[in-house]
């Protein structure tokens, strides 16, 4: 298994802080959000790589924000700025009114269609030579890549993110990782499922499936649970009613998957996983709730289930992270298997070499 802490938004006093401690607690990147309320992201990472050894860098890309020739072209170099310490994960938009703020809003399909051939132009780009294409949103003629990637490893890895069936396809057709938001087992039981029927180009391309998903660990499970009820109840009623119109606007699977737990923000999902997050965050939904060894639990039923990266928030409070460093990694991950992780600057061959999803 494979962690990722996610910078909260913020100075960029407070992300180099988050990025320095979570490569001392043993998580092996961080994710920068491309968000409008965010820092770019490429220019964050190249900030952060200066302040940290070994860290990865996952780069959030909305793929209605910047053409894939760019995000190639930004890829390859902070690879050869960091050592080949980047990767990117491609974003397609789940709400047309927040993506109309910067660029004209798409259909789902449309977007997805967009994301397909990003997706397809970046890895021809990184394989080498000279790429020509014509779809129905990027044409290239002739583009190649500069800086070229030196070897396979400072490509950078793409991950796919989404939960549609269009989302899944575009994911198995491409890219090294297939991520989705956090949410009960069954349902990330079913959808890992779904994603494995998909049709790949090739038998040998192997991709690794991961979760975003908030922890709220404590020493008890009542005081886990009292944290949760008190992070949920410290939020204004202003900021749930706007969140919850946010969400009744995107037409992302994941995001509509979470409208069948508004009623009862503090009704316990199933063991050790609370939904509350529907009403208070913008993105994902499910919070693992409960003692150390409970959470640890909980994270080795989700890897039961095929999940090999995890994308961790911590948004209960500013300590969550230090928490989940120091009580729950080390005993989901052994020591020598993250100093060993970090130590090759990346978790595995391009393609995964690890369980298949």
């Amino acid at each position: 298994m494979s962690f990722c802490w996610m910078l909260p938004q913020g100075d960029l006093q407070r992300i180099t802080e988050q990025s320095r401690s979570a490569e001392s607690y043993g998580f092996q990147s961080v994710l920068l959000i491309n968000a409008n309320e965010y820092l770019d992201p490429w220019i964050a990472a190249a900030y952060l790589a200066e302040r940290t050894d070994r860290l990865r860098f996952l780069i959030a890309q909305n793929t209605s924000y910047i053409l894939p020739t760019s995000a190639a072209k930004a890829l390859s170099t902070l690879n050869l700025l960091t050592g080949g310490r980047a990767d990117i994960n491609v974003v397609t938009g789940s709400s047309a009114i927040e993506m109309g703020r910067m660029t004209k809003a798409a259909s789902h399909e449309q977007r997805y269609e967009r994301t397909r051939e990003f997706v397809e132009i970046v890895e021809r780009l990184q394989a080498g030579g000279a790429v020509s294409y014509a779809g129905s949103c990027f044409e290239v003629h002739q583009g190649e890549l500069h800086p070229k990637p030196g070897s396979a490893s400072s490509c950078g890895r793409i991950f796919i993110s989404g939960s549609s069936p269009e989302a899944m396809r575009v994911a198995a057709a491409g890219g090294h990782h297939y991520l989705t938001y956090g949410h009960d087992y069954p349902v990330i039981g079913e959808r890992l499922a779904a994603f494995r029927k998909q049709p790949r180009p090739s038998a040998e391309r192997r991709q690794m499936c991961g979760i975003m998903i908030d922890i709220i660990a404590r020493e008890t499970t009542e005081a886990a649970w009292t944290e949760a009820e008190r992070f949920f109840n410290g939020t204004s009623a202003v900021a749930k009613r706007t969140n919850r119109l946010f969400r009744n606007n995107c037409d992302a699977a994941g995001i509509q998957s979470y409208k069948s737990h508004y009623a009862d923000p503090m009704a316990p999902i199933s063991e050790h996983l609370w939904a509350g997050l529907v009403q208070l965050n913008t993105s994902n939904g499910f919070s693992i709730v409960g003692s150390y060894e409970e959470v640890r639990q909980s994270i080795r039923r989700f890897r039961e289930l095929g999940v090999d990266f995890f994308i961790v928030s911590g948004l209960a409070g500013s300590e969550e992270q230090k928490r989940i460093g120091e009580y729950v990694l080390p005993y989901v991950i052994g020591p020598s298997e993250s100093e060993e992780l970090l130590a090759a600057g990346r978790e595995e061959p391009p393609h995964g070499c690890g369980p298949a999803c």
